[in-house]
């Protein structure tokens, strides 16, 4: 018995799919390892630019230390005669400087009324919790006139 060649037609093009989804999913594979490695190589030099960014960092910002200021020391002259006397440099004749004009400052401009900016939904929280947390208010007590009857629940006008 031989087979219908439209069902030869059918087994045949049915392998070929099962080929080209073999083939397909190869390469489906392949560029997801593709893609693993380029993200690790990615990864390493992200993590290599941070690095050389510290470095640069803290090579601009580490300065070089001063050298400490020296202590210049006059030797001590004493005379037999009289006390001793601090030494000091004679003062010398220093040239007048040129008296600034004293300019006016400028008078602020009287600036709008500032329109209050809405406050965050965090902040709303913020404020609403506190008042939870926050302990009741303290009433003052009511003041009672001195001239003032006490009120009885038993005795009503008009119920003897």
């Amino acid at each position: 018995m031989t087979a219908n060649p439209s069902v030869k037609r059918l087994k045949t093009s049915a392998a070929k799919a099962v080929a080209r989804a073999a083939t397909a999913k190869r390469q489906v594979r392949l560029a997801k390892a593709q893609l693993k490695q380029a993200r690790k190589e990615f990864k390493a030099a992200k993590k290599a630019a941070k690095q050389a960014r510290r470095e640069v960092h803290a090579a601009g910002s580490a300065r070089p230390p001063r050298p400490a200021a020296k202590l210049k020391l006059k030797p001590a002259i004493r005379k037999a005669s009289s006390a001793p006397k601090s030494v000091r440099a004679p003062k010398t004749a220093q040239p007048k400087r040129a008296v600034k004009k004293a300019v006016p400052r400028r008078v602020a401009k009287a600036s709008a009324p500032k329109v209050p900016q809405m406050r965050s939904a965090a902040e709303v929280a913020k404020t609403v919790i506190d008042r939870l947390h926050a302990p009741p208010p303290v009433l003052p007590a009511p003041i009672i006139p001195p001239d003032a009857k006490p009120v009885s629940g038993d005795s009503t006008p008009g119920n003897s």
